[in-house]
C-alpha cells in the first residue's frame, strides 16, 4: 500500500526546496514503445511544461534524458523519484544511470542511495534512464528531482497516458539495426516500410546524422565518438520508432 500521508507531505514540501532554476539542461532524448512526445526538444528544467508520452503497447516505456550539468562546479546529485498522481499500484518504474540500476518498487517518494550518486562534471552530461511499466489503462504523473533528496536543483515531470486509445501494433513502424555495439558501420533495415528518415542524436539531443532511406541503410560510425546515441525513424503514417545505438572503437 502506498503511503499516501508520506506522499502529500511531499507534495507540500518539494515545492519550496531551494531550485537554481537555470542548474540543468534535462532533455528527453529518445523514448522506446513508440511513444509520441509533444515538445520534445524542451528543456524540461526550471518548470517549463510536462514531458507527455502515449504508449501504443503495455511493453515497458523507456524514458531517456541527457541531464547537463551548469551550475558552473562538479556535481554528484542523487535522483528523487515522486509518483505525484493518478499511479495504478500495479504499475512499476526502475531508474538507470552511469551503470547502476535501481527498483524503487512501493516507496513514494524513492531517493537513490548516497553512496551511488549521478556524477556529472561542470559543462559535462550524462544520460539516465527512466523506464514505466504501465501495465493497465491509465494516466499517470512522475517527477525527478535532481539534488541530495533534501534540497534540488531541477526538476522534470513526466506524464503517461496508456490509456483505451492505444493504437493496433500493425502502427508501428519496426527495423533492424546491426551490429551493435557498432565499430565502423551500423546498418539499418526497415520492416514493414518502403521509405523513412533516420536521424543519429547524441546524449546533448543534437542530431548528428540524417538521411532518407529506401527499405535500408548503412551508416558509417568510424567517425562519432564512443559512447551511447539514438536512432530514430520516421515515415508517413507510421509511429515514430527509436532504438538505443552503442559506438565502440
Amino acid at each position: 500500500m502506498k503511503n499516501n500521508f508520506l506522499t502529500s507531505l511531499v507534495l507540500l514540501i518539494l515545492p519550496f526546496f531551494g531550485n537554481s532554476q537555470d542548474g540543468i539542461s534535462i532533455k528527453v532524448i529518445a523514448t522506446s514503445n513508440n511513444c509520441v512526445a509533444t515538445n520534445d526538444n524542451t528543456d524540461y528544467s526550471s518548470g517549463n511544461g510536462t514531458f507527455n508520452v502515449y504508449p501504443n503497447s503495455f511493453e515497458i516505456i523507456n524514458v531517456y534524458m541527457s541531464i547537463k550539468n551548469l551550475t558552473g562546479y562538479n556535481k554528484s546529485w542523487r535522483i528523487t523519484r515522486l509518483e505525484e498522481l493518478n499511479i495504478p499500484a500495479d504499475w512499476s518504474d526502475h531508474l538507470a544511470f552511469q551503470s547502476s540500476c535501481f527498483a524503487p518498487s512501493i516507496l513514494n517518494p524513492f531517493c537513490t542511495p548516497s553512496f551511488v550518486p549521478l556524477v556529472i562534471a561542470n559543462g559535462d552530461s550524462t544520460m539516465v534512464e527512466f523506464d514505466i511499466n504501465a501495465s493497465t489503462n491509465s494516466l499517470g504523473l512522475y517527477k525527478l528531482y535532481f539534488g541530495d533528496c533534501v534540497n534540488y536543483e531541477d526538476s522534470i515531470s513526466i506524464q503517461v497516458n496508456q490509456l483505451a486509445n492505444i493504437q493496433e501494433l500493425e502502427n508501428e513502424l519496426k527495423f533492424e539495426m546491426f551490429p551493435n555495439p557498432s565499430d565502423e558501420f551500423v546498418s539499418i533495415q526497415i520492416n514493414n516500410t518502403d521509405k523513412g528518415l533516420v536521424k543519429v542524436i547524441d546524449l546533448l539531443g543534437n542530431v548528428i546524422y540524417s538521411e532518407s532511406i529506401i527499405t535500408s541503410s548503412k551508416i558509417n560510425t568510424s567517425d562519432f565518438k564512443n559512447g551511447v546515441y539514438f536512432v530514430t525513424i520516421e515515415s508517413e503514417g507510421l509511429k515514430l520508432a527509436s532504438r538505443k545505438l552503442v559506438v565502440r572503437h
